[in-house]
């Protein structure tokens, strides 16, 4: 038997809810720890290095666009060629160039049957939710890591 944390009274082990005064016993706050454990891991996930402090704010500005494009799969290269003297645009070429290898290491998974197809699938999930991150980054004129990825340097 466990005791009711609100009134005292002895209650079953199991019981979510108090049956003398109605408070909600530990076992009834299952769903919200099993929730706060999903909000610490996406916090965690997403929890990168951010280096917007080292870019200034005119070139964010200027180069907001060219960021975002650098997450479009082959549209890296844009940011590359036309914003070339912009630190935030090539800093978010190099996370794209990272994305996209990735995503060409999942395609090329696909060609093994089951076991290909389904690391194939994991990576394209995977991919895309890292492309929406990065998306939302460079909008919000952030120069955040992209998670697990994105500590590597292939530009400077």
């Amino acid at each position: 038997m466990k005791i009711c944390p609100s009134c005292g009274n002895h209650i079953d082990e199991n019981a979510k809810f108090c049956p003398v005064c109605g408070a909600k016993t530990e076992n009834g706050n299952d769903s919200s720890a099993a929730q706060k454990k999903v909000e610490d891991f996406v916090n965690d996930f997403t929890n990168t290095a951010d280096t917007s402090a080292e870019y200034t704010a005119e070139d964010i500005a200027a180069n907001k666009v060219m960021a975002i494009l650098s997450y479009l799969s082959l549209l890296f290269l844009v940011p590359l060629l036309a914003a070339k003297e912009s630190p935030f645009a090539r800093y978010h070429a190099n996370q794209g160039i990272l994305l996209f290898i990735v995503q060409v290491v999942g395609v090329a998974l696909t060609s093994i049957p089951y076991v290909g197809w389904l690391a194939g699938a994991l990576i394209n999930i995977f991919t895309t939710v890292l492309m929406i991150i990065g998306i939302l980054n460079a909008y919000n004129g952030k120069a955040k890591e992209l998670p697990i990825i994105g500590k590597f340097r292939i530009i400077n």
